[in-house]
């Protein structure tokens, strides 16, 4: 055996799997599990699927579940800041000794048997390797891109499913329509499995006929009698209830899949909102206190109708500006357009990542507007009382590190949880 990695170390390994190119389908990564005796099938899991809300329902879900002294992992992509970020052990990112430990583990078994994986079924596995390792008590994992040909769908038996709302995205992958992105989220259906959606139209018909194929419950929202007043959402069918704490009225549907999910697992029923009271998820509807009169708000969405739902709970001030960037591969005069109806500034920026729009790119779309570099950023809001950032979880993440970075605002990011987990040493 190999010496354990530093954390450093760790993390350059990691990244050399950012080379490997999305291959939709599950042999690779079940010859691998198959090489560590899979891991998967050594805790209770549950699986979510969804164009949008995904992270957040399973935040809710984590919070309730640990409430009754359940020892919960949870999967969710993509980090902000830090790959640690996709794998949480009692709501927290994996610590560095962890990470560190578990890469260097999993390294020597992959080389040996010269394992070829992609970025993010390397993560599953570690995911599923973790959790096994930890004897979670529940694994709420989270798909990364569809459902039947994710890396993830081979959770094989999952205690409960849950497919949140549905939209285009993906679309090179997942196909043009509505109805062919939900048969390809339906793909994480199991037999006699309960399944959860908030799912609607040609999309929850989709979900319907697989339900039905696979003798698999089926509970949708309204058939458990939804309910929201602006701030408590109710399950009247299940006598369970909670107020959302995620800022957005979008998210009173992300907090009843979870309370739904929950409630038929436990059998619990009645009003939930203290145990909830302290769910965090990053970058949405993310507020930071800058200064005394100076307030930014983060969102990590990244397709049109996330950015819709988004936008029709914000309300600029007039001394305010929105930054906004996106990947190439989004709809992205339908979403500029949106996000222009509602600010009066904008400014174009572009992350870190290499599919991100350039602003040569948006020229090239016809998008004529000012344009400035991350970096250029802590300091050109100085001019403004309220701060937005929009377009991608990738934008938000490194805005926020080029945030912290730059030391002006350092202490309000340190305030809050993650990111006093995440900053507290170097490297993230």
């Amino acid at each position: 055996m190999r010496e354990p990695f530093f954390y450093h170390e760790a993390l350059e390994y990691v990244r050399g799997f950012e080379k490997s190119k999305i291959k939709l389908g599950l042999e690779r990564i079940e010859k691998a599990l198959k090489s560590f005796d899979n891991p998967q099938d050594k805790f209770k899991s549950i699986h979510i699927a969804g164009t949008n809300g995904k992270g957040s329902v399973g935040a809710y879900l984590d919070s309730l579940l640990a409430s009754k002294d359940n020892f919960v992992g949870r999967f969710c992509s993509p980090h902000l800041i830090t790959p640690r970020e996709r794998i949480l052990i009692d709501g927290k990112p994996i610590t560095r000794q962890w990470f560190a430990a578990s890469v260097s583990m999993l390294r020597d078994k992959i080389e040996e048997e010269n394992l070829e994986l992609s970025y993010f079924e390397f993560f599953t596995l570690l995911c599923y390797y973790v959790f096994s390792f930890l004897k979670v008590d529940y694994g709420i994992v989270e798909t990364g891109l569809g459902g039947r040909l994710d890396s993830t769908n081979t959770l094989k038996h999952p205690e409960i499913t849950i497919i949140t709302s549905l939209s285009k995205d993906h679309t090179k992958f997942l196909g043009e329509t509505v109805s062919s992105i939900a048969g390809e989220k339906a793909g994480i259906i199991k037999p006699g499995i309960p399944v959860v959606t908030s799912a609607e139209g040609e999309a929850l018909l989709v979900i319907d006929r697989e339900c039905k194929k696979k003798s698999a419950p089926l509970y949708t929202l309204k058939s458990l009698g939804f309910e929201f007043d602006g701030s408590k959402v109710v399950l009247k069918e299940l006598g369970i209830s909670a107020n959302s704490v995620l800022k957005g009225n979008f998210q009173a549907e992300n907090l009843c899949l979870a309370l739904a999910a929950f409630s038929l697992l436990t059998g619990e029923k009645g009003d939930f909102s203290e145990v909830i009271k302290s769910t965090k998820w990053p970058a949405r509807m993310e507020e930071f206190d800058l200064s005394e009169n100076k307030k930014l708000i983060v969102d990590g969405a990244h397709n049109v109708d996330a950015i819709k739902k988004v936008i029709e709970d914000l309300n600029p001030s007039d001394n305010s500006v929105l930054i906004f960037g996106c990947m190439k591969d989004k709809s992205v005069n339908e979403m500029f357009n949106i996000v222009k109806s509602k600010f009066k500034n904008i400014v174009l920026t572009a992350g870190d990542y290499h599919r991100f729009m350039k602003e040569e790119d948006f020229k090239d779309l016809g998008i004529i507007n000012r344009f400035e570099k991350l970096e250029k950023l802590p300091d050109f809001i100085e001019n403004y009382d309220e701060i937005f950032v929009l377009g991608s979880l990738h934008l938000a993440g490194d805005f926020l590190k080029t945030l912290y970075e730059n030391g002006k605002y350092k202490n309000a990011l340190l305030e809050k949880e993650p990111y006093s987990y995440i900053f507290d040493d170097y490297p993230y």
